[in-house]
């Protein structure tokens, strides 16, 4: 995968968004077509961590089944914030 940034986010792959995630990170989702926007009026980047016990793969599959479709693309992007630590 290629480096890529846009804003203030840059994409990682799945396998670092859930370490991530297991270590209290916050992460950015979006569908595969879609750029992250904080300021658009429709799809902007979803927020998860790991502060309510949830499973990883449970959330990115129900973050699926409901926002991924033809036009914004059929799997997830894993964002981080570059400004966070």
């Amino acid at each position: 995968m290629r480096d890529l940034t846009i804003g203030k986010y840059r994409r990682i792959r799945k396998d670092v968004a859930r370490r991530l995630f297991n270590n209290g990170r916050i992460i950015y989702l979006t569908p595969s077509k879609v750029a992250p926007n904080d300021s658009g009026p429709w799809i902007r980047p979803y927020a998860i961590n790991n502060r309510a016990g949830q499973d990883f793969d449970a959330i990115v599959n129900s973050f699926e089944f409901y926002n991924c479709c033809y036009e914004l693309g059929y799997y997830t992007s894993f964002w981080v914030n570059r400004e966070e630590k």
